[in-house]
């Protein structure tokens, strides 16, 4: 299936893009968390606009670690910003 045409929901701002237009964050059952991870991972995933702004609403409210089901972590929200520069 072409990946363009994937549509996904940012957990932020509640936008609707293709899944080449997010940042995909998922935690699996042993709440390992990773960024942008491949196909093959499973686990909760959220997505989040390429903008720092949702990223920042994103942790603002907590609503990440509540999707993701894991406990705050001071280091994921930086993880994610140098993603987003790259």
């Amino acid at each position: 299936m072409d990946e363009s045409k994937i549509i996904r929901k940012c957990a932020a701002c509640n936008a609707k893009k293709s899944r080449n237009e997010l940042i995909k964050i998922t935690a699996d059952k042993n709440k390992e968390v990773r960024i942008m991870p491949d196909s093959s991972f499973f686990g909760h995933s959220v997505y989040l606009c390429k903008d720092a702004e949702c990223i920042q609403k994103a942790f603002k409210k907590g609503r990440l670690y509540k999707i993701l089901k894991i406990k705050p972590d001071e280091t994921l929200e930086e993880k994610i910003m140098t993603v987003l520069e790259n």
